[in-house]
């Protein structure tokens, strides 16, 4: 037994010593920093059809580069539903045109040629079908109201109460009445 407790000290004394390994190299840092993705709705009005926008300032301001100066580009993978603008001081302004989704890509670049891109989806909805969608429900409630047939209703029913018994007399010799003076 005392051989086997040494054993077992002589183990757990080693075993650090198996455990230790070279440290994991650090994990190197993207040459472009970039923003998290961002989702935007926008809903086309019933009036003028191309005047939604909306506005992020300083988007750019989620880019880095360490100490490099960046250039920014915007693509739209399809133009016809939203396109992005970006001002010089990093605004960027996403138009609606039609409805639909697409993605708006903005690329980072610096000189040495490291790039990092950040993409924005929009989602463009169309007012116009809301309102259909809510005339259409209110139109089948006034049918619902003026064509629709009330059920049914059962009368209530009332407990049969048990019959009382029927007491039947027999006709009889009638009674003599004393007669008075």
């Amino acid at each position: 037994m005392k051989r086997l407790l040494i054993v077992l000290a002589v183990c757990m004394l080693c075993l650090p010593l198996a455990c230790t390994a070279e440290p994991a190299p650090a994990p190197e840092t993207p040459a472009v920093t970039v923003p998290d993705a961002l989702d935007l709705r926008l809903t086309l009005p019933l009036g003028t059809r191309d005047g939604v926008t909306k506005t992020i300032p300083a988007y750019t301001a989620g880019f880095s580069a360490g100490d490099e100066a960046l250039t920014f580009t915007v693509a739209s993978s399809d133009p016809t539903v939203a396109e992005g603008i970006l001002r010089d001081d990093g605004t960027l302004y996403v138009i609606a045109h039609g409805t639909g989704e697409t993605r708006l890509s903005v690329k980072a670049a610096t000189a040495s040629q490291k790039e990092g891109a950040a993409t924005v989806s929009v989602k463009v909805t169309d007012a116009r079908r809301m309102l259909a969608l809510i005339v259409l429900g209110v139109l089948s409630v006034a049918l619902l109201i003026l064509f629709g047939k009330p059920a049914a209703k059962k009368p209530a029913e009332t407990p049969e109460k048990p019959n009382d018994p029927v007491v039947i007399e027999e006709p009889g010799e009638p009674e003599e009445t004393p007669e008075k003076n």
